[in-house]
């Protein structure tokens, strides 16, 4: 039972504190893997809502003298 009891405070030790990316432990390999696609998700989908919110406004300004109903 001890044996568990260490391992999870061994884990817990180095696990992550904050998910910012100067809090990171780079030197461990799992956590350059997990980061670098959670951070490369979290990119494409704020590229996406940047575009769509750009070319919504872009429509909406155009078509802004008629109406389209």
């Amino acid at each position: 039972m001890w044996g568990f009891g260490e391992l999870l405070c061994a884990g817990l030790k180095r696990s992550v504190n904050s998910m910012l990316p100067w809090d990171v432990p780079w030197y461990d390999p799992s956590h350059v893997v997990f980061f670098a696609a959670l951070y490369g998700a979290l990119s494409v989908i704020g590229i996406g809502l940047l575009a769509a919110f750009v070319i919504t406004m872009r429509r909406l300004s155009r078509d802004a003298g008629g109406s389209h109903h």
